[in-house]
């Protein structure tokens, strides 16, 4: 085999590569002009109006969804309930409300209670002498004042 030693101190020192003049001298200028331009902005988050419209409907949505989801249901009143009232109680409620007898009367005929005479009525309202004798009173008393 040959000899493949390689002998450093043989190889001249001259330098290969050449740099153009005033490079140097002239670099930091060259990376200021290069720099100093304006710099491009990315914005991370986009705001448009269509977004926000969108963004405001479905949170409208979610808020109409929940309320109806959520909102405590109210049911009828049952007899029970009302048989603690005292009829002074409702005559009072009604007279304050300004509820009339004949909007009574009207509730009456779009249940379609199909009565014949005064005695049925009486008997379907389960109504008896003494309620109606004090209902008159009460009357009375409002008259006179």
């Amino acid at each position: 085999m040959e000899n493949n030693k390689f002998d450093l101190n043989k190889i001249s020192r001259e330098s290969i590569f050449k740099v153009p003049e005033n490079y140097f001298e002239n670099l930091p200028m060259q990376i200021q002009a290069k720099t100093s331009g304006k710099a491009k902005v990315i914005p991370l988050v986009s705001w448009s109006m269509k977004r926000t419209w969108a963004s405001l409907a479905a949170c409208s949505i979610i808020v109409i969804l929940a309320y109806f989801t959520w909102m405590p249901k109210q049911d009828a009143l049952s007899n029970e309930a009302l048989s603690e009232v005292q009829n002074k109680e409702i005559v009072n409620y009604l007279i304050q409300e300004d509820v009339s007898q004949s909007d009574i009367a009207e509730h009456f005929e779009d249940e379609e209670v199909k009565l014949s005479n005064d005695s049925e009525l009486l008997d379907y309202l389960k109504l008896n002498d003494k309620d109606i004798i004090q209902s008159i009173d009460l009357e009375n008393l409002e008259e006179d004042i």
